[in-house]
């Protein structure tokens, strides 16, 4: 209804200035087809159908003989002819214009509303990544339980033993009526090197279960500039006792100009233990006495930009070389309790830290894993 009074509205406006501005030879055929143009585009193709007919009559009737009437005289007919056809055409551009500017508006909300299911999608994909990485974690930290265990235990022994010889010093040292007997002076140092010791391996069993809490809470994403050295040390750390448990020889080759990088520090000793790990189960089958894993870092120069180049060396049974695309894929594994999500997180991780991560068969035995890092900050270029 809307459009059919714009249509009404607009031809009888055209009408008015039309017979106010021209005599009744001089017919206003540009001012009926702005009419049309402006109801097509307001009110729509009915709309601009009801403007046509009635601008067709209007025209007819009052400027064309004989005015003031709906008979046709036959001289007036190619006139007649030459505004409906301009009228046609008229209707029909701004027609397919309204077509084309409605298509595209409804294009631009389709694609709004697709940009905004992506970034939902993609938040959700972050999410769910996030998940399936501390469940990974919370795997492999159940796989080194043994290790945890062991690693804490070492130290708690120590302080229960440096505290009992504490107690076992200090009874003499007071000949029992609290005064110092004659070796006083050497009890004491005996005490403080006790209590010396005490500290170390509290300090010692503090710092694997921080490492261990670190690896099993679910916390954000926390980038800041990292010595992988350090990433290093700790996952040797976590994985000390498990190496020794299996007869696995570690060896690490870090230089020491390796630049810093930007990164999560407990997703990347996730990635590292995770390739460790797996180094070790490789390695399983064959000769203890051949069962060396080796870390390594260099500093590389890629594209012109400095980085990080680790390698996880082992001397295990490798891979064919139709499995070095498939290692990467979500469930696939060669290992039997596996679940094949370990290289498909580690990689993902990698690449949220802007590097790379892909695997390469030894010359000899083994395979080698390598992590590339750019370097972080502006002092590492």
């Amino acid at each position: 209804m809307l459009g059919y009074a714009v249509a009404f509205l607009s031809v009888t406006a055209t009408l008015l200035v039309a017979r106010l501005q021209f005599n009744l030879q001089a017919a206003p055929v540009s001012l009926f087809l702005c009419a049309l143009m402006f109801t097509a585009w307001i009110g729509g193709l009915k709309a601009g159908v009801l403007a046509t007919v009635l601008s067709l009559l209007s025209f007819k009737y009052y400027f064309l003989a004989p005015v003031h009437s709906l008979a046709v005289d036959s001289a007036e007919i190619p006139r007649l002819v030459v505004f409906t056809l301009a009228a046609v055409f008229v209707l029909a551009i701004t027609g397919a214009q309204k077509r084309s500017e409605e298509k595209l508006r409804r294009t631009a909300r389709e694609l709004r509303t697709n940009i905004e299911d992506l970034n939902r999608t993609q938040h959700e994909l972050h999410k769910a990544q996030a998940e399936l990485a501390h469940m990974t974690r919370l795997t492999t930290m159940g796989e080194l339980t043994a290790s945890i265990a062991h690693e804490v235990n070492q130290p708690l022994t120590a302080v229960v033993n440096n505290a009992n010889a504490c107690i076992s010093l200090l009874e003499p040292a007071s000949n029992h009526s609290g005064e110092a007997g004659p070796d006083g002076a050497l009890n004491l140092k005996d005490i403080r090197e006790a209590l010396g010791g005490i500290r170390d391996d509290a300090e010692r069993a503090s710092a694997v279960v921080g490492r261990v809490r670190q690896l099993a809470k679910r916390a954000p994403v926390e980038k800041s500039l990292l010595d992988l050295k350090d990433v290093v040390k700790d996952v040797l750390a976590l994985a000390r006792y498990e190496s020794v448990a299996r007869r696995v020889t570690i060896r690490t080759d870090l230089s020491q100009d390796l630049p810093r990088v930007c990164g999560d520090r407990v997703q990347l000793q996730q990635v590292l233990l995770n390739l460790v790990m797996n180094g070790m189960d490789a390695m399983n089958t064959i000769e203890e006495s051949q069962r060396i894993l080796i870390i390594r870092g260099r500093r590389e120069t890629r594209d012109g930009s400095s980085g990080t180049l680790l390698r996880v060396l082992d001397a295990g049974i490798g891979f064919k070389p139709d499995e070095m695309d498939r290692l990467f894929e979500p469930f696939y594994t060669t290992k039997p309790h596996g679940m094949g999500m370990g290289l498909t997180i580690s990689r993902s991780i990698i690449e949220a830290h802007g590097g790379r991560l892909w695997a390469e068969p030894n010359s000899g035995p083994g395979a080698t894993f390598l992590i590339s890092l750019p370097a972080g900050g502006a002092n590492n270029s």
